[in-house]
């Protein structure tokens, strides 16, 4: 009798595990759907210059509540799970810039310089440990 309660026990304890493991999983795969929805919109999408520096301080503040690392020019370093990172390149001039060169050197600048300029997001990559979106590059459309 001891070893068939034995036996159920193990049992109960290898599904409930599994089924911990499954539903984690599901969990982190709905959180990071819901996150790369607020950036997933611009993807291929051609937006102006206004967005896109609205589109600059979503990515700084986030960032800054992932706590993400920065490196010695200012740039967020790839942590591999949260980090976000967006370049910009400008065909007026034929340079990318990265968003935290773009903020630190004022947002209020780019957006009277940008704000009617069109530019579209043409590369999106993810962070393969989360599926969360980590790297978005986009160009200058119109001058």
């Amino acid at each position: 009798m001891k070893k068939i309660a034995i036996f159920f026990l193990i049992i109960i304890a290898i599904i409930s595990t599994v089924a911990y493991i499954y539903l984690n999983h599901i969990a982190n795969y709905k959180t990071a759907q819901k996150e790369n929805r607020q950036f997933e919109i611009y993807k291929d999408k051609e937006i102006l210059g206004s967005e896109l520096t609205t589109l600059i301080n979503k990515a700084i503040d986030y960032n800054i509540q992932n706590e993400v690392a920065k490196d010695d020019e200012g740039n967020y370093i790839d942590n591999g799970k949260n980090s976000l990172n967006i370049d910009i390149k400008f065909i007026d001039k034929d340079v990318t810039y990265n968003i935290a060169k773009i903020y630190k050197q004022s947002s209020e600048l780019f957006l009277a310089y940008y704000s009617d300029i069109i530019f579209k997001c043409v590369e999106v990559q993810y962070h393969k440990e989360t599926n969360k979106i980590s790297y978005m590059m986009f160009e200058q459309i119109t001058e």
